[in-house]
């Protein structure tokens, strides 16, 4: 599985260290942060797709509010980035405490509640799960 592999070896520390801050302040595996930077942008803080922006493709509109709160005013920052995310999966495992559950709302997936709870996950959970499973292991966890 060489996109794992290259995951962790491509790490940019910069991403390593704001993974491992705002996992720790929110209680957000690290690793799940780290796979799913990787998995949305390759590490890319500067990218976008459609409303979705920077290394975790947060979607700007949805996210105003969330954004305001935590004084993050440029979603291309890395740091404020990945500090959008860790807020939201934060929010989302307090309410439903469920990897699959939250990665499918993460993504914004139809169903997602009914699909994690049958264990029916995406192709997009399942490889954020993965990654991130590799990365824990890589990191001696």
């Amino acid at each position: 599985v060489k996109a794992q592999t290259n995951a962790d070896e491509e790490t940019p520390l910069g991403v390593q260290i704001a993974c491992n801050k705002y996992g720790a302040q929110y209680n957000v595996c690290p690793e799940l942060l780290e796979a799913i930077c990787y998995h949305e942008s390759r590490y890319t803080p500067d990218i976008s797709n459609g409303t979705c922006r920077g290394i975790m493709q947060i979607n700007e509109p949805y996210h105003k509010e969330r954004m305001e709160r935590l004084g993050v005013t440029d979603i291309y920052d890395l740091e404020g980035n990945i500090l959008v995310g860790a807020d939201y999966l934060a929010e989302l495992f307090a309410e439903y405490n469920d990897v699959g559950i939250v990665m499918g709302l993460y993504h914004g997936e139809k169903n997602a509640i009914e699909k994690g709870k049958s264990g029916n996950l995406s192709s997009y959970t399942i490889e954020i799960l993965e990654l991130s499973e590799h990365l824990e292991r890589l990191h001696g966890k």
